[in-house]
């Protein structure tokens, strides 16, 4: 019984000091992050294009799979993907990426089979992605 009422008086003293604290400051001492919404334009990604069943297909798995860290968004993680990337690295190349990832990109050797990952080869050869923009500075407060 002695204990819950010490217990109670510690936390009715917190909660005192804690609102005391805040009223002090004007604000609650937690910090809230900054969102900052960017805008891309995702109907330029999507738009119709003149591909063939396979590079369709590859557009659709790129989309499923990889343009979440890859589609040109300034908060996404990976690396452009078009066909530089392909010019650069050799289809044999992107194949072996994509099924052994690297330090900060799963492999999708299991996931996805070898048709699959050379559709998305083959869109990549017809695919230029929009360069990413700066992030707008934050506001100042």
């Amino acid at each position: 019984m002695k204990m819950n009422r010490a217990l109670t008086l510690v936390a009715l003293s917190l909660l005192a000091v804690t609102s005391w604290v805040q009223a002090q400051n004007g604000e609650p001492r937690a910090t809230v992050p900054t969102v900052v919404k960017v805008d891309y334009d995702t109907a330029a990604f999507m738009a119709p294009l003149p591909l063939t069943e396979t590079q369709a297909k590859g557009r659709t798995r790129f989309a499923q799979r990889c343009a979440n860290c890859h589609g040109g968004n300034n908060q996404q993680l990976g690396p452009l993907l078009g066909r530089e990337t392909v010019d650069r690295l050799g289809d044999a190349g992107v194949r072996d990426k994509v099924q052994k990832g690297s330090m900060l990109m799963p492999g999708f050797q299991y996931a996805l089979g070898a048709t699959e990952i050379d559709q998305i080869v083959a869109f990549l050869k017809t695919y230029t992605p929009p360069r990413r923009q700066q992030a707008a500075p934050a506001p100042s407060s």
